[in-house]
């Protein structure tokens, strides 16, 4: 075990588990979140905004919250943001988590304005501020999900 983590195998062994108990669960796309995914795959941050009046919705409903307008357009996101909230996760999370543990969870603020709930890597979470800015960073999670997290833009936050 390196800095304090703790390994699959030692959750495994400890607990009794197998490797189906420990399967992260990954997004499931539907039909209207399908091109935010599809995006996210190629490292871009789509944002889903409506034609009749312009509101930007995360996550992507079925329809515009502002207007109930079902038609609208994908637009690319600058990818940056500031931190608007963040909690640290150091243990009660289920099983599948352990071994990221401690990690942060946070509300980030879009610079095209809707707020989205991700994770903060590559941040020393000594240096964790309400108020930073952020940059979003994709983690490939398997061959067919990737996932927008995000990290500091000033890199001397980062660790």
């Amino acid at each position: 075990m390196a800095s304090g983590q703790i390994d699959i195998e030692t959750i495994k062994a400890m607990l009794g588990l197998c490797d189906e108990d420990l399967v992260k669960p990954l997004p499931i796309p539907t039909k209207w979140s399908k091109p935010f995914w599809e995006a996210a795959l190629q490292h871009k941050l789509v944002l889903k905004k409506c034609s009749k009046c312009g509101n930007i919705d995360h996550p992507p409903y079925m329809y515009c919250t502002a207007c109930m307008a079902d038609d609208h357009e994908w637009v690319e996101a600058s990818g940056k943001g500031t931190l608007a909230a963040y909690a640290i996760n150091i243990f009660g999370v289920p099983f599948p988590f352990w071994a990221d543990l401690p990690y942060v969870v946070a509300l980030i603020d879009l610079a095209e304005g809707p707020r989205m709930i991700s994770n903060i890597v590559e941040c020393d979470h000594d240096r964790l501020e309400n108020g930073m800015e952020l940059e979003v960073v994709f983690d490939d999670v398997t061959d067919e999900v990737t996932l927008p997290k995000w990290r500091p833009v000033d890199e001397s936050r980062r660790g």
